[in-house]
């Protein structure tokens, strides 16, 4: 199954984290690339470095090596852009959610719509609640593909 990470599975990969690095480096060894981004993936990462960035008065050199790496696993990556069949899937689920969920889900409701819209299934560490998306798919969409990448 082709992957598009989700952004909590992203920051792992961006912090290195071991059991995060073990699943990029099987994923690559299978598919003979790097799993891909959804342009919301994308979105949340470079808003937190900008949210940074725009609440301190100079950026210090830390924060500008981690964002450049960041900036370079997007190209290895390449990113899953919003076309309009990812609209329209994600307004079939978004319409089917209580406000709340609505609220609380609509990047990851894009994050799944996108990739569904793609033919790829989602990497994750956050399984109830893409589960919880996964049961308002639209009557064509038989399921969506998860894959729990936890510690």
């Amino acid at each position: 199954m082709r992957l598009a990470l989700d952004s909590d599975v992203f920051t792992d990969w961006r912090y290195q984290k071991p059991h995060t690095m073990r699943q990029i480096r099987d994923y690559r060894t299978r598919f003979g690339r790097f799993p891909r981004l959804t342009a919301m993936t994308v979105f949340e990462a470079r808003f937190g470095f900008e949210n940074k960035i725009a609440k301190s008065p100079s950026v210090d050199e830390r924060l500008e090596r981690d964002r450049l790496a960041m900036e370079n696993l997007i190209r290895l990556s390449g990113v899953l852009e919003i076309e309009e069949r990812t609209t329209a899937i994600a307004a079939y689920i978004s319409a089917r959610l209580s406000q709340s969920e609505r609220n609380r889900l609509r990047a990851d409701v894009f994050i799944a719509a996108t990739s569904l819209a793609h033919g790829y299934g989602v990497a994750t560490r956050n399984q109830r609640d893409f589960e919880l998306i996964g049961h308002h798919l639209p009557p064509e969409i038989t399921n969506l593909s998860l894959a729990i990448w936890k510690p």
